[in-house]
């Protein structure tokens, strides 16, 4: 299935690793143009040459997201780079290690209340004038289950990560009849890094990888998409077939 994404501009952040990756090389192969951010140099020119190999152009940008003054020079950078941006798809996060709210220190919370809520709306902000120039923009935010489910031990993460949605209704609605739109767009558990340090005990291969939700992300970013706009979703409204996903080892399959 192709998403008619091909020569689109959009920008991805997180695209080191994980999910950022996986997204970032789906829309390679879609024949996107894609900018990738990430502060990882090495991992991000792996990310970069994956693209290309998939037929896709890439522009990859080393970034650390909670260097909040670069932000302007980012832009400054960008602005006379690319027409245009058609779409921004906020991957980038972190999780400090689960604890409970009264053990947290105030440095932990605040990076993940930084890295997971400040980064990706002062990045929209900053984006904006790029997005304004598209005859039409998706942007999407990267929630999780606590959207959905009341779960302890997530502190500054949870609380950042459940405050997103309410993030794109507020964009949208300062929006209302805009080309822009902004999304919230929940993966579920994905076989990441940060998957394996929130779930120590749960085998990867029970979920799906970052491949496998990519095509989502592809879906909020195309136009078919255009009239869903400032709301919630869960990969598996986009993708049905999650509903009855069974990773190869639970089907006592080789992987």
């Amino acid at each position: 299935m192709t998403y008619g994404l091909k020569d689109k501009v959009i920008l991805v952040t997180g695209a080191s690793d994980g999910l950022g990756r996986a997204v970032a090389a789906a829309l390679g192969e879609e024949g996107a143009n894609v900018l990738i951010l990430g502060r990882k140099d090495v991992e991000l020119e792996v990310t970069q040459a994956r693209i290309e190999a998939l037929g896709g152009r890439c522009l990859a940008i080393p970034f650390d997201l909670l260097n909040f003054d670069d932000y302007g020079k980012l832009f400054l950078a960008l602005k006379d780079q690319v027409p245009h941006l058609d779409g921004l798809v906020h991957c980038a996060g972190e999780l400090a290690k689960c604890s409970p709210m009264e053990h947290i220190k105030i440095k932990d919370f605040r990076k993940m209340l930084d890295i997971n809520l400040t980064a990706p709306n002062m990045l929209t902000q900053i984006m904006l004038p790029l997005l304004k120039r598209a005859a039409s923009a998706s942007v999407i935010f990267t929630s999780c289950d606590m959207v959905e489910e009341d779960q302890m031990h997530w502190h500054g993460y949870g609380l950042a990560k459940r405050a997103l949605p309410y993030a794109a209704a507020m964009w949208q609605g300062e929006s209302p009849k805009k080309p822009y739109r902004f999304n919230t767009l929940n993966p579920g558990r994905v076989r990441t890094e940060m998957f394996k340090k929130a779930y120590p005990g749960l085998h990867g291969r029970h979920v799906p990888a970052p491949v496998v939700v990519a095509p989502a992300f592809l879906q909020l970013l195309s136009d078919a998409s255009k009239d869903i706009r400032g709301q919630s979703l869960h990969a598996i409204d986009l993708l049905p077939e999650l509903k009855d996903y069974v990773a190869p080892e639970a089907a006592g399959e080789d992987t």
